[in-house]
């Protein structure tokens, strides 16, 4: 990053020397001039800029890396900075479900619940089907007041299929609070032809529902 700044200032320099001094007229003249604003931009940047932004990134990824080696240390790990290096780390690399969930999480212990709605939104454009992503997704809408938009998200739940009894439990006493008693009875159906989990499994779920 800190290579690409250089390039780009070298060329507005130099556009702006041939703006002042046409090298065709006087090839003196612009280099002169080119050498003058060159050395004032680096002498200036040197004492007042901010040096350190180039290498943030990678000053954050050796921070993290040493407290997460020892894992006694990782609350001393500043939120934001874990924030900063997972947005960064997840624009070149999207296809990291576990980078996503840590993303979202640490947006939501730090209060950003809207930008944690963002990074749950992102996640599931690369894994539309994880079922941790739209349970903990479904969960962050309930406690917004945005049931609809739970339970929108909750039909992507297979329920005859998933092992998740946290999910399902979520699944259909969300449904049951809001009062969606047709949507519930299929969705009760669906969970008894579950063949993925036990009876008593599936009767412990109706048992908490208070359905049985």
């Amino acid at each position: 990053m800190f290579l690409i700044f250089l390039i780009i200032l070298c060329i507005v320099i130099f556009l702006f020397s041939i703006f002042l001094y046409n090298p065709k007229v006087s090839k003196k003249k612009f280099f002169i001039t080119f050498l003058y604003i060159s050395f004032s931009a680096f002498l200036f940047y040197f004492f007042k800029g901010n040096k350190e932004a180039f290498f943030f990134v990678n000053s954050v990824e050796e921070e993290i890396n040493k407290l997460t080696n020892n894992p006694k240390s990782l609350n001393e790990i500043n939120p934001q900075k874990i924030i900063f290096f997972l947005e960064s780390k997840l624009k070149k690399n999207p296809i990291d479900l576990e980078g996503w969930k840590l993303l979202a999480r640490t947006c939501l212990m730090t209060g950003y619940e809207q930008k944690a709605e963002v990074h749950y939104t992102k996640a599931l454009k690369y894994f539309p089907k994880n079922e941790s992503l739209i349970y903990e997704y479904a969960v962050l809408k309930k406690k917004t007041d945005q049931n609809q938009g739970a339970i929108k998200l909750l039909t992507k739940i297979n329920v005859k299929k998933t092992k998740h009894k946290d999910l399902l439990y979520f699944y259909l006493n969300l449904l049951k609070e809001t009062k969606n008693y047709d949507s519930l009875k299929k969705k009760i159906v669906e969970l008894q032809n579950n063949k993925n989990l036990d009876l008593y499994e599936k009767e412990n779920i109706l048992k908490k529902l208070e359905l049985n």
